[in-house]
C-alpha cells in the first residue's frame, strides 16, 4: 500500500491548489495566476455547476487538510522536543555522575574537544513571596491603567460624556474587508437542482 495516499503534504496538487499556495508571495502575478485559474474552470463548458464549485471548493478543503496535519505534526514535534530536551538533561547528568565516580572531571576526545564534568550544586535564588496583597495595595504597590472600555462607554453616553470630551474622542476609521468566499460543505445528499452562477 503507498503511504503517501493518506499523507496530505505529499499527495498530488491541481494546478488551482498550486496557484492558490504560491498566493503567499503577495505578488501581483501570482493573483492573476490564481484568477485565471478559477476563471478557467468557470469557462470550461464541459463542467457542470456541481463540479466547478466542487474543484474550486476543493482546493480551499485541500489546504485545511494540509493545516490540520502541520497542527498535529507540530504538536506531535513539541512532544517530541521536551521528551528529547528532559532525556538530554538527565543523561548529562548521569555521564557526570559516572565519570565523576571514576575521579574524573574531563576526558579529552577526538572528535570533540573533551567533555567537562561538574559536580552538582546548589546555589539561592531571592523569589518574591506576597503575604498580604491587601496591604500592600493600600501602601500604593500598584499600577494604575486608563480603562479603555469604561472610557469608551462613557464618550457613548449621553450623561458621563460630557465629563471627558476634552480628554479622549472617538475616531471613525475605515477598514477594508477584502473581497472573499465562504465553502458551505454538504452534510446531506446533493440537491436535485443545480447552482446557477451569477452572470
Amino acid at each position: 500500500m503507498n503511504k503517501t495516499m493518506n499523507h496530505p503534504i505529499l499527495q498530488y496538487t491541481p494546478q488551482l491548489e498550486q496557484d492558490l499556495i504560491a498566493l503567499h508571495t503577495g505578488n501581483n502575478q501570482a493573483k492573476q495566476w490564481f484568477y485565471q485559474s478559477v476563471i478557467n474552470i468557470l469557462e470550461n463548458q464541459n463542467l457542470t455547476a456541481f463540479t466547478k464549485a466542487d474543484q474550486i471548493a476543493d482546493a480551499f478543503i485541500s489546504l485545511d487538510s494540509k493545516l490540520d496535519y502541520i497542527i498535529e505534526q507540530q504538536r506531535l514535534l513539541a512532544n517530541l522536543k521536551k521528551q528529547i530536551e528532559i532525556a538530554k538533561e538527565l543523561a548529562k547528568e548521569e555521564v557526570s555522575k559516572a565519570l565523576l565516580s571514576f575521579g574524573v572531571t574531563k576526558l579529552e576526545g577526538m572528535k570533540v574537544s573533551s567533555i567537562t564534568a561538574s559536580k552538582e550544586t546548589v546555589k539561592s535564588v531571592a523569589k518574591l513571596q506576597i503575604i498580604n496583597e491587601e496591604e500592600l495595595l493600600k501602601n500604593g504597590y500598584f499600577k494604575v491603567e486608563l480603562d479603555l472600555q469604561a472610557i469608551e462607554e462613557a464618550l457613548l453616553s449621553a450623561d458621563k460624556r460630557e465629563e471627558i470630551q476634552d480628554y479622549a474622542d472617538i475616531k471613525i476609521e475605515k477598514v477594508v474587508k477584502g473581497a472573499t468566499i465562504r465553502i458551505n460543505k454538504r452534510k446531506n445528499a446533493l440537491a436535485s437542482d443545480e447552482l446557477s452562477f451569477a452572470a
